[in-house]
C-alpha cells in the first residue's frame, strides 16, 4: 500500500511512512533526492507540459503492483478532518494538520470503493460553465466527442457531471489498484484521443496543461459512471501551515 506524492522538484518537509514521492517530468527535471521518477519503464514521461501529475499516474497504472494506491499532488494531502469547516480551519492555525496515515487511508478502503477530496466549487455556475469560464470551451466539446464515440456508455454521466456545481478536484484519490487501473484504462484511451483532435501549440504555459485540467473533470465522470461508494476527506496544501496565511483564510471563512 502506498500513497505516492507527486512532485516535479524536491522538497524538504518529511512524509508519513508509506508515502513515495515520484518526480514527473523526469525526463527534464533534476532529482537530487532520489525520488522514484516517471521515466522508468513503461511512461509517457514526455508529456508531463502537458498532462501534469497524469505522467505519475501513467507510471503508477503501468509500474506499481500495490494493492492499495494513492496519489497526491506535492502541495495537497489528504487531511484527517473531513470537512473544511471552522475546526479544520482552526487546527491549521494551531499548527495540527499532518497528512491522514496510511493506516488510517487502508481503514476506509475496508468500507468504500474510492477515497477522494472534498467536492468543492470552482467557479461561477456549472462545472460545464465553470470550465468555460477558464479554458477553452471547444476542448470540452471535443472531449464530449470523444466519449460519445469511445465510450458512449459513459456520456450521460458526463452529462451530468457538466450539469452539478461542484466536483473533487486536484486528482486526488486512495483506492484499490484493480479500481485505479480501470479508471485508466478508460482515462488514458479517451485523453489520448482528445490529445490528438486538440492543438494547443498557441496556448500559454497555463492553458497547455489542458489533459491535466480535463483529467480533474473526468475522474468524477467516472465515479458517476461506475455508481461506487467513495468517502470524501478534505484536502490541504503545505503553504496553509504558514499562520498568517492561514488565519487570514480562517477570519475569511467567518465573515463568509
Amino acid at each position: 500500500m502506498t500513497m505516492y506524492v507527486i512532485t516535479h522538484k524536491a522538497f524538504d518537509y518529511p512524509l508519513p511512512t508509506g508515502y513515495t514521492p515520484i518526480l514527473v517530468g523526469a525526463d527534464k527535471n533534476a532529482n537530487p533526492n532520489h525520488y522514484q521518477p516517471d521515466n522508468e519503464g513503461e511512461n509517457i514521461s514526455d508529456k508531463n507540459p502537458s498532462y501534469c501529475e497524469l505522467t505519475g499516474l501513467y507510471w503508477l497504472w503501468k509500474n506499481a503492483n500495490d494493492e492499495y494506491i494513492g496519489l497526491s499532488h506535492y502541495r495537497r494531502y489528504f487531511s484527517k478532518y473531513p470537512t473544511r469547516g471552522r475546526m479544520y480551519l482552526a487546527t491549521i492555525i494551531k499548527g495540527k494538520v499532518a497528512p491522514v496515515s496510511l493506516k488510517k487511508l487502508d481503514e476506509v478502503m475496508q468500507t468504500t470503493d474510492w477515497i477522494l477530496s472534498e467536492p468543492e466549487q470552482g467557479g461561477e455556475g456549472n462545472v460545464k460553465q465553470q470550465f468555460e469560464n477558464f479554458h477553452n470551451a471547444n476542448d470540452l466539446a471535443i472531449t464530449r466527442q470523444v466519449i460519445s464515440e469511445f465510450s458512449p456508455k459513459v456520456l450521460s454521466a458526463f452529462d451530468q457531471v457538466m450539469q452539478q456545481s461542484q466536483i473533487s478536484f486536484y486528482n486526488m484519490f486512495y483506492t484499490s489498484k484493480s479500481e485505479m487501473d480501470a479508471y485508466c484504462e478508460w482515462l488514458f484511451k479517451i485523453l489520448f484521443e482528445v490529445e490528438k483532435r486538440t492543438d494547443i501549440a498557441n496556448y500559454d504555459q497555463y492553458q497547455q496543461r489542458l489533459y491535466g485540467f480535463l483529467s480533474e473533470r473526468l475522474l468524477n465522470v467516472w465515479i458517476k459512471y461506475r455508481q461506487v461508494s467513495v468517502t470524501y476527506l478534505a484536502e490541504y496544501q503545505t503553504d496553509e501551515l504558514d499562520r498568517s496565511y492561514a488565519i487570514d483564510r480562517f477570519k475569511q471563512k467567518l465573515k463568509s
